[in-house]
């Protein structure tokens, strides 16, 4: 199922003068239309998967699709939403005539010419976006779009991709529709939402048994596989499916080198995630190898202020911006005074990467929404004392930060 908030995108499109979105990201196709893009766009080039989001949201969404995935966007979206174009995949359907004594050729014969096939039919050696282009336009006409203005995820088109759609469709007002759409996809829709929660809860018990395992001696590795081997437990446990995991676990004074056995007194930096149905999870914590050293300790509770500093405004009725200013006055004050970081986190979401806009970064002017779900951290790289973070995935509610984790924030001694 498509997981757009119709009404908001109709408003957000209304907002920045858009009649409708197209989008080519494989990525942002699934969260459209509800389907995989297809093996085609494996290729990460435009026209792969189309998806056309009319700005009026009485309207339905609509598709272009490979043939051989175009059956599934129907199933999301309805027979007469969908249309289709050639992959390099040969394949033919032999199932209505399975009884009737032929031999595979001539089924497969017969199966093409009930499809349509013309002949001199040839496949393309990928898929031909020039036909994929053309079937969008067909979609755009349907619509009474041809002339529209149409925005893009402008973030995602190679070059000469845009340029082939502009010299196939150039009735078609083409605008950048990338900020339009990340704002769209920065409040979830209860299926993400739950999505999210489930992959932060199998992070969070995988992170417990890493925090079983560290002692002096262990190595990072090992510390990351009981991580792993903790959510691969959870996984069984629950029967929730995971579609990835990521961790970023460092281990003594050099935080981008890894690190290798653990001493008495180092720091141990946790930033892992589990991802469902391409959704993911993003939480971070910091320990020590039994007593935390001297620097270790101011470092990490300049952190836990800036922390708490920030999420006193990270709810409705206050900026991004606001929350990323609250947390680097905190850390200058905790006697950092020249600390600057980019961004104090950002949403998360189904994407290539866990970090999506919006951003906690000083330019993100933008209101904080119920419904968001986000990942807020401060975090904190020190050669010569170790890498720290904390870092909580959190959903927004008109009451404020709903946390998905339950750790302890501050600094734990372990081992």
């Amino acid at each position: 199922m498509s997981d757009i908030l119709r009404p908001r995108a109709q408003a957000l499109m209304s907002e920045h003068g858009l009649d409708a979105l197209v989008v080519a990201k494989p990525e942002s196709y699934a969260w459209a239309t509800g389907a995989a893009p297809g093996v085609a766009s494996f290729f990460r080039r435009a026209g792969s998967a189309l998806a056309l989001i009319p700005a009026d949201a009485g309207r339905p969404v609509s598709a272009v699709a490979t043939e051989l995935f175009a059956a599934l966007a129907r199933a999301a979206l309805g027979e007469a939403q969908v249309l289709s174009h050639p992959d390099w995949v040969e394949t033919a359907d032999i199932r209505p005539w399975l009884a009737s004594g032929q031999s595979a050729a001539e089924l497969a014969e017969r199966s093409w010419q009930a499809a349509g096939r013309a002949p001199g039919f040839s496949r393309p050696g990928v898929f031909d976006a020039r036909l994929a282009f053309a079937r969008l336009g067909e979609l755009l006409a349907r619509e009474g779009l041809q002339g529209a203005r149409v925005g893009l995820d402008l973030d995602f088109w190679p070059v000469a991709d845009f340029a082939l759609l502009r010299e196939q469709l150039p009735q078609v007002q083409w605008r950048d529709g990338s900020a339009v759409l990340g704002a769209i996809k920065a409040v979830k829709s209860p299926r993400e939402i739950k999505l999210l929660r489930q992959a932060a809860s199998v992070a969070e018990a995988g992170m417990r048994t890493a925090m079983a395992a560290v002692h002096v001696g262990v190595t990072r590795d090992a510390i990351a596989a009981a991580w792993r081997a903790g959510v691969e437990a959870e996984v069984q446990r629950t029967g929730l499916r995971l579609s990835g995991q990521w961790e970023y676990t460092s281990v003594g004074p050099l935080p981008w080198q890894g690190g290798g056995a653990v001493q008495r007194g180092d720091v141990i930096k946790f930033d892992v995630g589990c991802l469902i149905e391409g959704y993911s999870s993003d939480s971070g914590r910091t320990f020590s190898c039994g007593p935390a050293r001297p620097r270790t300790r101011e470092i990490m509770q300049a952190l836990a202020e800036a922390f708490a500093a920030g999420l006193e405004v990270l709810k409705p009725g206050h900026l991004f911006s606001e929350v990323h200013q609250r947390a680097t006055a905190a850390m200058q004050r905790a006697g950092f005074a020249s600390f600057s970081r980019g961004h104090f986190g950002h949403s998360l979401g189904h994407d290539t990467f866990c970090e999506v806009a919006p951003f906690i970064a000083a330019q993100a002017h933008t209101p904080i929404e119920p419904g968001m779900v986000l990942a807020f951290e401060t975090p904190f790289y020190v050669d010569g004392e170790g890498g720290f973070i904390i870092e909580d995935q959190f959903l927004i509610t008109a009451n404020g930060a709903e946390p998905a984790w339950s750790l302890e924030r501050g600094l734990v001694a372990l081992g």
